[in-house]
């Protein structure tokens, strides 16, 4: 996703949507996110999230470019993930784009896109991705980390489907 440099109200959310790689699912959930240069800290609300990035309601956003320390909690559960600002709305939010997430983040992280999107998994005789978290840490979690990456370079590129990558990420992690 290319960032944008507009800030205010004069930036138009309909241009990141046209360039958008993986669809955004609306969510209410609690965000903790921490300036990693500036150890600065702001709290707010997540309005909307996808596979690489999500939009935080804040009054106190950084600003485009800072590196953050994101954790999103969801059910009693939480990500953790580094992101980045690709936007922001001074007293509203900002945009982010996720930059590094271990593989047990991703997919807890696919879990809750499944669940939000309305299950549009394979089908009842696809194993659940939450189920394979144990077996995530008995690898080699850098390799891991690495073919994680790859495999989302190659959905964003539109080379993968989604099916595709889903399966992908599911062997993975068996």
């Amino acid at each position: 996703m290319e960032p944008t440099k507009k800030v205010g109200h004069g930036h138009d959310r309909r241009e990141d949507v046209n360039r958008r790689s993986f669809p955004r699912y609306p969510v209410s959930s609690a965000v903790d996110a921490v300036d990693i240069d500036g150890d600065c800290r702001t709290t707010g609300r997540l309005s909307d999230i996808s596979r690489n990035g999500c939009y935080v309601d804040t009054i106190s956003p950084f600003e485009v470019g800072a590196a953050l320390t994101l954790t999103i909690i969801r059910d009693k559960r939480s990500i953790k993930t580094r992101a980045k600002v690709v936007y922001c709305q001074i007293g509203m939010g900002m945009g982010l784009s996720f930059t590094t997430t271990e593989p047990d983040q991703v997919l807890l992280l696919l879990s809750w896109l499944e669940e939000l999107g309305g299950g549009n998994g394979q089908g009842s005789d696809s194993p659940n991705i939450e189920l394979q978290l144990d077996s995530a840490t008995s690898a080699d979690p850098i390799l891991r980390g690495i073919v994680v990456e790859i495999i989302a370079a190659l959905k964003r590129k539109d080379i993968l489907h989604d099916w595709e990558e889903k399966a992908m990420m599911q062997k993975l992690f068996r």
